[in-house]
């Protein structure tokens, strides 16, 4: 099936040749992508599309009545589209987390990884493992602050707020 290079589509599930292409190059990796993709009683795929062309393919692993973690694989091709791919995300997960609480697990060496949970909404959650983020029905306009760091961010202002010097 052609489509124009413009149009975006969501396929589910996610095609396993997909899910294999964004896999990356370890064997260990491709091995554990492929079987998350074969295992629908337990994780459902959707795959991600810019006209015939993966972006992403996302893993939604359901963990007892409601709790879904979720994981990313994603085409480098995507860094152009970004954006889309954040307010894509936006839409569908929280609809989810009118019911769902929505975990994924992002390394600390993952900037770009932990960059794009926050602009989805997720929040780093301390109480768990370290690298549990959670998404927060609402979270992407709660707590401005928590994106910037608070006091600890070490962002100077120059004079008093609202004022001129």
């Amino acid at each position: 099936m052609s489509s124009s290079p413009d149009s975006w589509r969501i396929v589910s599930p996610a095609p396993r040749v997909a899910a294999l292409a964004l896999a990356g190059a370890g064997a260990r990796g491709r091995r554990l992508l492929l079987a998350q993709a074969r295992n629908r009683e337990h994780v459902d795929t959707v795959g991600i599309y810019r006209g015939d062309e993966c972006m992403a393919v996302v893993y939604f692993g359901r963990h007892g009545w409601r709790r879904i973690e979720m994981a990313l694989s994603i085409s480098p091709a995507a860094a152009n589209h970004m954006g889309r791919l954040v307010r894509i995300a936006q839409l569908t997960l929280f609809a989810m987390a009118e019911t769902h609480l929505i975990i994924t697990r992002i390394r600390g060496f993952n900037a770009a990884g932990q960059r794009m949970a926050m602009l989805v909404g997720f929040h780093p959650h301390g109480d768990f493992e370290p690298g549990v983020w959670i998404l927060r029905k609402g979270g992407h306009v709660s707590n401005p602050r928590s994106r910037q760091g608070g006091a600890q961010s070490g962002r100077r202002t120059e004079g008093q707020p609202g004022g001129c010097e």
